[in-house]
């Protein structure tokens, strides 16, 4: 799930800058064309470039490393099990769920207007008058005063237009028929498809306004290569006061007739590259900030793993209790956490119970700490009382899953970092990533029960604070 919202979010920022993009630098550029090909695929590239793993060399440290220490504790996973007392007594809905079926509704809402818009124009191919047919390309019917001019597909919906005379309603024609030959249609219904999924972000919607736009400056555009400027501006001006009918149409009246006149000012105007060309620095730049993943980082990783020795095929499996191979070789553990007894009080929390399982390997060398940053890595490192699986222990008879928690359905990671002072105290114990308030504040209390219970580190035989980070995970078993 934290997966999925970082890509919501890297996906919206990457769309927001690309809108800002549009709106400063191409908006008013003269070549409909270009701008109809930008707004089309920019959708397309929010979506998929934080999808992309593109590694780079010279890639910045953004994600995790800058806000965890290098020195991380083994994970501690507290397991909380669903008492059979009370595992029928009801069935709670995760809130996941509930706006997973809320998104879903709306979505489906906004595709089923489509689909009766287009059954309206369906309907109303077969009751509208055919006229003529221009040269193959498009079908001009006859509609009632109740529906403007409008082109959907191959058709030209054209009403009585009374108030036009013969050239008028000749370059109305030639206006919907350019709609037609650029395949406008298909624009629109692509955007109409991509809103109903993505309704809940306003940057497309806004989006599919200004490529409407661009539609309308293509088909002027088309129009003035055959009549004058001045004489179609005038009937533009004469058109605006109507009003549009089926939304899904591309239309010769549209609001925006006061920036298409804008644009028919700078019709012909000639236009260097210079603009358009300016995407590629952006894309660049989306693609080193949201898909470049850091050589460096993964380097490490591998040099790590291969330093990594197996764990011992002699260790005995406990139940409910796991104990595998973390970085530096620390053993990772995990916690029972059972239900409560039915004599306990209700709102006491459960008690975590587990019981470690050695393995071998599980001292780290000495020559394997290298002091790479002061107060991160030092020569002796800080170490609890009686050895790291004494420190696992007493966490395991510590910590509780919080019954707030455990009723809300949460799961997940809580990171927690900490400071082991030259006297052995903890000190700036906070939480980096939070699961919930009940899960956090469970994880500071068992944290700063530790307090005191350490050796400090050294460095060159002084006493030096070292920080340290430990992920405990809270995971619920049916």
């Amino acid at each position: 799930m934290e997966a999925i919202y970082n890509y919501i979010i890297q996906s919206g920022l990457c769309l927001l800058l690309l809108y800002l993009f549009y709106m400063l630098v191409l908006r008013s550029f003269p070549k409909p064309a270009y701008n109809r090909i930008y707004l089309l695929v920019a959708p397309i590239a929010a979506l998929a470039i934080p999808l992309l793993d593109i590694p780079l060399p010279f890639a910045p440290h953004y994600n995790l490393a800058p806000a965890l220490p290098t020195i991380q504790l083994s994970e501690v996973t507290i397991t909380g099990y669903i008492p059979d007392n009370e595992s029928n007594t009801g069935f709670i809905v995760p809130a996941a769920v509930i706006v997973g079926v809320l998104y879903s509704l709306a979505s489906l809402a906004l595709l089923a207007r489509l689909c009766l818009q287009l059954f309206r124009l369906q309907k109303l191919v077969k009751t509208a008058k055919p006229i003529h047919t221009i040269a193959n390309t498009a079908t001009v019917l006859q509609t009632s005063d109740n529906y403007p001019t409008f082109a959907f597909l191959n058709y030209i919906f054209v009403n009585h237009q009374h108030h036009l005379n013969e050239q008028e309603k000749q370059q109305v024609i030639a206006h919907e028929l350019a709609h037609v030959k650029l395949r406008h249609t298909y624009d629109v219904l692509y955007y109409e498809i991509l809103t109903a999924f993505l309704w809940i972000n306003p940057l497309v919607w806004l989006l599919k306004t200004e490529l409407r736009d661009v539609h309308e400056y293509q088909a002027d555009a088309n129009v003035l290569s055959v009549y004058q400027p001045q004489a179609y501006a005038t009937l533009l001006a004469k058109e605006a006061l109507y009003k549009t009918g089926i939304p899904v149409g591309s239309y010769f009246q549209k609001p925006q007739v006061f920036k298409r006149l804008h644009m028919l000012q700078k019709n012909g105007q000639k236009t260097g590259m210079l603009r358009p060309l300016l995407v590629l620095p952006l894309l660049l730049a989306l693609l080193f900030f949201f898909s470049s993943r850091d050589v460096t980082a993964d380097i490490t990783s591998s040099i790590t793993n291969q330093k990594s020795q197996p764990t011992s095929d002699k260790t005995q499996p406990v139940q409910a209790t796991t104990i595998k191979e973390a970085p530096q070789q620390m053993p990772e553990i995990t916690v029972t956490a059972k239900a409560p007894e039915k004599a306990l009080p209700e709102n006491k929390p459960e008690k975590a119970v587990a019981e470690p399982v050695f393995t071998e390997n599980f001292n780290q060398p000495e020559t394997e700490i290298k002091a790479e940053k002061p107060y991160e890595y030092v020569e002796q490192m800080p170490q609890f009382a009686d050895g790291e699986l004494e420190m696992q222990k007493f966490i395991a008879r510590s910590i509780r899953y919080p019954k707030a928690t455990q009723e809300a359905g949460l799961t997940g990671l809580v990171v927690a970092s900490f400071i082991v002072e030259t006297d052995g105290t903890l000190s700036n114990i906070t939480i980096l990533k939070g699961l919930d308030e009940a899960a956090d504040q469970e994880a500071l209390r068992v944290i700063e029960a530790m307090s005191g219970k350490w050796e400090p580190g050294r460095q060159n035989g002084n006493k030096v604070p070292v920080r340290f980070t430990i992920p405990i995970r809270f995971a619920l078993v049916d």
